[in-house]
């Protein structure tokens, strides 16, 4: 991947009606930080976005709000991901997001800690993870290190965005 995108979901119910975790909506500031959201990388994501949810509706709905400004100049499809769950590890995100195309852009809408535990691990954090907000987005590219002949890739934070900004 050049850029991968993580973006956490908006805030949600503490319970759903059916008593499920996947069940639980946006609340309506969570659709309004989802939107504020979606307008931001709708102006920034590249047209090649490959873009992965968490089959939790909290995220779906979060990731519907970029779709309702799809233009039709870019088709941006969601592919459900069983890997980004809420019982998902950071292990299983990571092995699944490191067989991809390292030429796309990938957005992943997802929950925390695993966002902020795999932001640790790419960046080569020592702490266990990072803090990522409800509704926040966290942009990492990589590239091969200048100094290394061997390509060694590196990754590096490019953007933090927040709703509340």
């Amino acid at each position: 991947m050049a850029n991968l995108i993580l973006w956490r979901h908006a805030e949600a119910e503490a319970q759903s009606a059916s008593g499920e975790d996947i069940d639980r909506a946006l609340t309506a500031r969570g659709r309004k930080d989802a939107a504020k959201m979606a307008e931001w990388l709708n102006q920034h994501l590249p047209a090649n976005t490959e873009i992965l949810s968490s089959p939790a509706r909290r995220c779906l709905e979060t990731v519907a709000t970029l779709q309702f400004l799809n233009t039709g100049k870019v088709k941006r499809e969601v592919k459900i991901a069983e890997f980004l769950g809420v019982d998902s590890s950071v292990e299983v995100m990571a092995k699944n997001l490191t067989n991809t195309d390292r030429s796309k852009t990938i957005l992943i809408i997802g929950h925390q800690p695993n966002l902020g535990l795999l932001i640790a691990k790419l960046l080569g954090m020592q702490q266990s993870a990072c803090v990522v907000k409800k509704g926040a987005v966290w942009w990492l590219r990589q590239r091969c290190a200048p100094d290394h002949a061997d390509s060694a890739m590196q990754t590096y934070l490019f953007a933090v965005q927040q709703p509340d900004h």
